[in-house]
């Protein structure tokens, strides 16, 4: 027990406190990234599968504030197939996230990180069709990359930002399938046994400041247009890309 008090009380610790308030933050302005925020960081503070624990358990109990929300306004008929094709990828981010050196995951989720910004500091975003086959592809790409680095969001994003709809819907359909990603990610490595009782204890530490960084950024977003989220979506991938190369 006193070595778990003492880990409270390093600059380490410090750090993720920093890095907990700024994902929350970003989450809940954006209605995800709060993976790609912070899973590079506290993979630099901890270790990949510990910085994947924290955040996936973390992001289904402090944004869970935001669930009613998204499930009044999500378009179902589109999210559904998404979510039930995540149940399939997820596991396999995950198997190849446990497999590799952390040092190795750490280079390619800052490579795929780069990957997504550059993609959309171009401009980009999908056009084409969005049909069942479209969904269930959305759902496994979004899902094996949730469980490998909480990156899922990136592609969600890509597939929503140029939705026909209202920003609300847009924001709803995001954030309601980047949440049950984060929560399919933290039961799979549940199940594979990598949760530890310190990792649990640093989670529901961290979860005050991400609570709290998730409550300003969903205040924040009710003044936002549906051009100033897209461009602080293109913005903030960007950055999260420099500052994964300078990590």
């Amino acid at each position: 027990m006193p070595e778990l008090l003492a880990d409270f009380l390093t600059l380490r610790f410090a750090l993720a406190i920093g890095i907990a308030l700024m994902g929350g933050s970003i989450y809940g302005f954006a209605g995800f990234g709060a993976g790609l925020s912070m899973v590079p960081l506290l993979a630099w503070v901890y270790n990949p599968a510990s910085a994947l624990a924290i955040v996936g358990m973390a992001v289904a109990i402090g944004a869970v504030q935001l669930l009613p929300h998204g499930v009044r306004n999500a378009n179902w008929p589109v999210v559904g197939p998404i979510l039930l094709a995540g149940l399939i990828g997820v596991p396999c981010g995950t198997v190849m996230l446990l497999i590799n050196e952390p040092e190795t995951v750490r280079r390619v989720i800052g490579g795929l990180i780069i990957v997504f910004a550059l993609i959309m500091l171009s401009g980009w975003t999908y056009s084409g069709p969005r049909n069942l086959a479209m969904n269930l592809a959305v759902g496994v790409s979004s899902g094996a990359l949730s469980g490998f680095m909480s990156g899922g969001g990136s592609i969600v994003s890509l597939y929503f930002v140029s939705w026909p709809g209202e920003l609300v819907e847009t924001r709803a359909n995001i954030y309601v399938v980047t949440y049950s990603l984060a929560v399919f990610m933290a039961a799979a490595l549940i199940i594979a046994g990598t949760v530890s009782l310190t990792t649990v204890l640093r989670m529901l530490v961290l979860l005050i400041p991400y609570s709290a960084g998730v409550r300003l950024g969903s205040l924040l977003v009710r003044r936002a247009s549906k051009a100033v989220y897209r461009r602080f979506v293109l913005w903030l991938l960007a950055g999260i890309g420099i500052s994964a190369l300078t990590l």
